[in-house]
C-alpha cells in the first residue's frame, strides 16, 4: 500500500499548485541536466577542509573563527560564509548567522547556496517575507544563468529551494536530488538529499533503499549514519542505534542524533535520562527549538507545568509564533497516548500558522483516536491535498475507503465497526462479550469509561497496521486502544496463526478502564500488566502466563527492574522478549494484588490520574522501590522454582542413541526427541516415553508437545478412549489450540457428549468464528443440547457463509426461530423461498405460518 505511494512510482499524485518561481526552476533544470559542465575550481582548499572538518565534528566554534579570518582577510569562496551559517546556526546564534549571510551575498550575490542559507536562517528567526524574496531571488539566478548551477551541493540547493517554494516533491527528486545522486557518485549530498525527502513523506523504505550502499561509502559523513538509523529503526533497532552512535563518535554535539536519543528515551519512560540529553543539546544552543519542545514535553509528562511552560518560552526565543514547537510537544504527548493533550498543542499550532502540514496531518491523526472522525477525515484531506506524497495520509485516505465497507452494531455502551458480512457472522458474539467485560470490570474498578466506546474489527491486517501505526506492514499486534478506540485484527484475518479473540477483546477493554481511569497517565507496563493479569482472572487459560522459556528467564536472573519494564518492550529482540515483558509486568501487578490488596492497585491508579509519578504512587501504597523491586523478585523466583520442579527444560541435553529408554530422564527436551525418534521405529516405546512426559510436564500446552503427541498416537491406532483425555487436558490448559479444539469437538459430537461438545464448540468460535465445517455441526450439536441461541447463531452465519446451501439454512433458521418469534421466521421462509422458489419443504413451512395462527402465549 504504502510502496504504491512512494516518490519513485509512476502512479503518484500531481501537486495541484506549483508556484510560478519553481515551474522558472523547473525548465531551467532541464538546461542544466544537459549542460555538462564542470563544478567551479575549489578555493583554498587545505583551510576550507580543516574548516568544514571543524564543522563534521562539532568543532562549531572553532569554526567560525576560521572563517571569520578568512572572511576577514578577504578569503575568496561562498564557502566560507556558509560554513559560518552553519556553525552559527548549530549554536542558535541566528542573528549572528542573518548577518554573516548578509554580507555574504552582498560579496556573491550569485550563490544560490548562501540564499537557501539565509531562506534558513530568516525561517528560523520567523521572517518569512525575508525568506520568500531569497527564494524569489534563487529563482531569478537560474533563469538568467542556469549553467552556473550544476555541482552537486548546488543541484541540491535548488532541489531544497523548490520544496520550500511548494514544488512537487517527485519532480524535486528526479531532477535535482537523483541528478545529484547518480552524476556524483563520489559527493554525499546528493543521496542524503534524496533520503532526508523520503523519510519526511514517510517512506523510510525507500530512504533505507538509498542509504544502504551510502553508509558504508560515507562512513564518516554523520548526517548520512542519523538518516540510515532513522530510515532502518522502526525494522533494526539494534543496527539502528549502532549507526546513531557512530554519527555521534564523530560528532558528540550533533544535535539531530541527540534529539533521536531523547525521543526513544521518553519512549521507554526514562525521562531522567531525556532531561541529561536535552540538556547536552542546549549546552550548545541554548534555545533549540526541538530541543525546548521535547523538554517542555517531559515536564508535561512529569506534571511539572512551570518547568514545562519555561522549555516552551526557551524553544519560541527566535521566534515566538514557531508552530513547530507546539507540534514536536504534541508529538510527544499523543505518542505516550495523550491524545486529548496532543491535540491540543497540535490546534495551538495551526492558530500560528494555519496551514502548517504537520500539525494538520498529526491532529487528523489525533482526532480519529480520540473518536471524532468527521473533523479528522476532513483535516486528512486538507493536508493531502496539500502534499500528495505523505504516505501516512495516502494510507489514511485509502483505509477511509476500505471502512466504507463496514457496518456498526450499536447499543449504548459500544460501537462495534465490523465488516458487513463478519458483523453478520459474529458481531452478536463480540457484543455479548463487550458487555460481559463491561459490567466485570467497571465493577472490579469502580470506574464507568466514557462511552460509547468505540470498537474497530479490520479483515485486512494492512487496514489494521494505517489506523493503528499510520503505516501498512506492521506485524505482531492484535489488538491496540487509545483509551475510547480499540483497534483489532479479525480473528478470520489471521487464521495462520489462530488466537482467541475474545481474549484479545477483553484484554483491550481492560485498557479502556486504566487509560481512562488515569487520563492516559499510565505507564504502558502497568497498563499492559493489569489488562493481561485481569485475562488470567477471567479466564486461566488466557494471557501470559509461566512456562519454562520464562521460568528460566527468571531462575536466570533476566527480570527487568520494575522501572524500566516500558523499556523492555521497545527493546525487546524477538518475540519472546515481548512476550515475557507482558508476562513481568502482568506478574508485578498479580504481585502488588496479593501482598497489598486489590485497593492499593485502585490507589495506585487514582494517583496516576492526580498526576503523581508511578515510582511515588507504588511507593504510597506498598514499600519503596528497592524494597518493592527485591521482594517482587523473590516472588516471582519463588513462582518460577514452583513451576515444573525438578524438570530440565535445557536444550543442551543431548539425545542418547544407543537405544536405552528415558523414561526417567527429567530432560523434557531429550525426552521428547527420543519420543519421536522412537515414533519412527517401535510406537510402544514411543507411547511409554510419551506417557512420563506428560506426567513430568503436564502443564505443557505446546500443540507439539508430548500430550499433542501421544494423542496422536492414539488416534492413528484408534484407541479413542484414549485420545480423548489428552484433548480434554489440553483445551483445559490452552484457548488457541484449534487443531486439538476441532478435534475434540468432533469426538464429542459423534459420541452424542453433546453438552460437551458445545462447550468445546464455544472455545472454537473463540478463535475462529468462522468455519463451516464446525457451524454445521454445532447446528445439530446446539440443538441436541437445547442451546437455541447458539443455534440460530450458527444458522445465521451458515446463511452468510455457505452460499450454495443458504435456502436449506436459512429455512433451518426459520424452524428454529419458530417458537420464540413468528415473524422473523415468516421472513427467514420468504428469503428461503426468494433464492429457491420451488423449494418444496420451505412451501410447506410458509403454509404452515398461514394456517396456525399463534395463541396469546406465542405457542403453537
Amino acid at each position: 500500500m504504502t510502496r504504491e505511494k512512494s516518490l519513485v512510482t509512476n502512479r503518484c499524485y500531481t501537486h495541484d499548485r506549483p508556484s510560478v518561481a519553481f515551474c522558472r526552476l523547473t525548465a531551467v533544470c532541464l538546461l542544466v541536466a544537459f549542460a555538462g559542465l564542470p563544478a567551479s575550481p575549489g578555493v583554498q582548499a587545505a583551510s576550507l577542509n580543516d574548516c568544514r572538518e571543524e564543522l563534521r565534528t562539532g568543532h562549531y566554534e572553532e569554526c567560525i573563527a576560521a572563517a571569520a579570518e578568512a572572511i576577514e582577510r578577504r578569503a575568496y569562496g561562498e564557502d566560507w560564509p556558509i560554513l559560518k551559517i552553519r556553525a552559527e546556526r548549530a549554536l542558535g546564534q541566528l542573528d549572528q548567522a542573518a548577518a554573516t549571510a548578509a554580507a555574504g551575498l552582498d560579496r556573491y550575490p550569485w550563490s544560490i547556496r548562501l540564499c537557501y542559507e539565509a531562506v534558513l536562517v530568516h525561517r528560523g528567526l520567523g521572517r518569512y517575507e525575508a525568506a520568500e524574496k531569497q527564494l524569489a531571488e534563487i529563482s531569478q539566478l537560474v533563469r538568467v544563468r542556469p549553467w552556473r548551477y550544476s555541482d552537486a551541493d548546488d543541484l541540491v540547493a535548488l532541489g531544497n529551494a523548490a520544496l520550500a517554494d511548494g514544488a512537487d516533491p517527485k519532480t524535486v527528486l528526479q531532477q535535482f536530488f537523483d541528478r545529484a545522486r547518480t552524476t556524483f557518485t563520489r559527493r554525499p549530498d546528493g543521496v542524503l538529499a534524496s533520503a532526508t525527502l523520503a523519510l519526511s513523506k514517510g517512506d523510510n523504505q525507500l530512504a533505507a533503499e538509498l542509504l544502504e550502499p551510502a553508509v558504508e561509502q560515507f562512513a564518516q559523513h554523520p548526517q548520512i549514519l542519523l538518516a540510515h538509523a532513522r530510515a532502518i529503526y522502526s525494522a533494526d533497532p539494534q543496527r539502528a542505534e549502532a549507526s546513531r552512535q557512530a554519527a555521534l563518535t564523530i560528532n558528540p554535539r550533533f544535535a539531530e542524533a541527540l534529539l533521536l536519543a531523547v525521543r526513544q528515551q521518553i519512549d521507554r519512560e526514562q525521562f531522567d535520562d531525556a532531561v541529561e540529553t536535552v540538556q547536552k543539546i542546549r549546552k550548545t544552543n541554548p534555545h533549540h527549538a526541538e530541543a525546548c519542545a521535547l523538554l517542555s514535553a517531559v515536564h508535561h509528562l512529569r506534571n511539572e507545568p512551570k518547568l514545562a511552560t519555561d522549555a516552551r518560552t526557551a524553544g519560541l526565543r527566535h521566534h515566538d509564533t514557531n508552530p513547530a514547537v507546539d507540534h514536536f510537544i504534541g508529538v510527544v504527548l499523543s505518542r505516550r497516548y495523550r491524545f486529548r493533550e496532543g491535540a491540543a498543542f497540535q490546534r495551538h499550532a495551526l492558530e500560528l500558522q494555519p496551514d502548517y502540514q504537520p500539525a494538520r496531518a498529526q491532529l487528523a491523526q489525533d482526532l480519529l483516536r480520540l473518536g471524532t472522525p468527521d473533523e479528522a477525515w476532513n483535516l486528512a484531506e486538507a493536508a493531502h491535498a496539500a502534499d500528495g506524497y505523505d504516505t501516512q495520509l495516502f494510507n489514511l485516505l485509502q483505509l477511509r475507503d476500505s471502512m466504507n465497507r463496514f457496518t456498526v452494531l450499536q447499543d449504548e455502551r459500544f460501537e462495534v465497526h465490523m465488516e458487513k458480512q463478519e458483523a453478520r457472522v459474529y458481531g452478536p458474539r463480540v457484543q455479548r462479550l463487550l458487555n460481559s467485560a463491561w459490567e466485570n470490570l467497571t465493577q472490579r474498578y469502580d470506574f464507568q469509561p466514557d462511552g460509547p466506546v468505540i470498537v474497530e474489527i479490520y479483515d485486512r491486517p494492512d487496514d489494521f497496521a494505517v489506523r493503528t501505526f499510520g503505516l501498512p506492514d506492521v506485524a505482531g499486534f492484535l489488538g491496540v486502544c487509545f483509551g475510547r478506540v480499540v483497534t483489532a485484527n479479525s480473528p478470520i484475518s489471521r487464521r495462520s496463526s489462530p488466537t482467541n479473540w475474545e481474549s484479545v477483546l477483553w484484554h483491550e477493554f481492560c485498557h479502556v478502564i486504566t487509560l481512562q481511569m488515569t487520563q492516559n497517565r499510565i505507564p504502558r507496563w502497568l497498563s499492559e500488566g493489569i489488562s493481561v493479569f485481569e485475562e488470567r482472572r477471567r479466564d486461566s487459560r488466557w494471557g501470559q502466563r509461566m512456562n519454562p522459556a520464562f521460568r528460566d528467564r527468571i531462575l536466570d536472573g533476566k527480570v527487568t527492574p520494575v522501572g524500566a519494564i516500558s523499556g523492555a518492550f521497545l527493546e525487546a529482540q524477538s518475540g519472546d522478549d515481548i512476550n515475557f515483558a507482558y508476562f513481568q509486568s502482568s506478574m508485578v501487578v498479580e504481585f502488588l494484588v496479593e501482598e497489598y490488596g486489590h485497593t492499593a492497585l485502585l490507589a495506585v491508579l487514582h494517583d496516576l490520574n492526580t498526576g503523581l509519578q508511578i515510582n511515588d504512587a507504588l511507593e504510597r501504597h506498598s514499600t519503596d522501590r528497592n524494597q518493592f523491586d527485591s521482594d517482587f523478585q523473590n516472588w516471582l523466583e519463588n513462582k518460577a522454582n514452583q513451576f515444573a520442579p525438578g524438570v530440565n527444560f535445557g536444550a543442551d541435553d543431548p539425545v542418547a542413541d544407543d537405544g536405552t529408554p528415558l523414561q526417567t530422564t527429567s530432560s523434557y527436551p531429550r525426552g521428547l526427541a527420543s519420543a519421536r525418534r522412537w515414533l519412527r521405529t517401535d510406537l510402544d516405546r514411543a507411547e511409554a516415553e510419551l506417557r512420563h512426559l506428560t506426567e513430568l510436564f503436564p502443564d505443557d500446552t505446546n500443540p507439539n508437545g508430548a500430550r499433542i503427541l501421544l494423542a496422536e498416537l492414539y488416534r492413528q491406532r484408534g484407541q479413542t478412549e484414549k485420545e480423548i483425555p489428552l484433548l480434554e487436558a489440553q483445551v483445559k490448559r490452552s484457548a488457541d489450540d484449534l487443531k486439538t479444539a476441532t478435534r475434540l469437538f468432533e469426538i464429542q459430537a459423534d459420541t452424542n457428549d453433546m453438552e460437551a461438545a458445545v462447550v468445546t464448540g464455544r472455545l472454537i468460535l473463540g478463535i475462529d468464528p468462522a468455519r463451516p465445517d464446525v457451524l454445521r455441526r454445532l447446528v445439530d450439536v446446539a440443538g441436541a443440547a437445547g442451546d437455541r441461541q447458539l443455534a440460530a447463531e450458527c444458522l445465521q452465519a451458515l446463511i452468510e457463509l455457505d452460499a450454495a446451501q443458504m435456502p436449506h439454512w436459512r429455512l433451518r433458521l426459520a424452524q428454529q426461530l419458530l417458537p420464540d418469534d413468528r415473524d422473523e421466521s415468516r421472513r427467514q421462509v420468504l428469503l428461503a423461498l426468494e433464492a429457491a422458489p420451488r423449494y418444496r419443504d420451505a412451501h410447506r413451512l410458509l403454509l404452515e405460518l398461514q394456517e396456525r395462527p399463534s395463541d396469546e402465549s406465542g405457542d403453537y
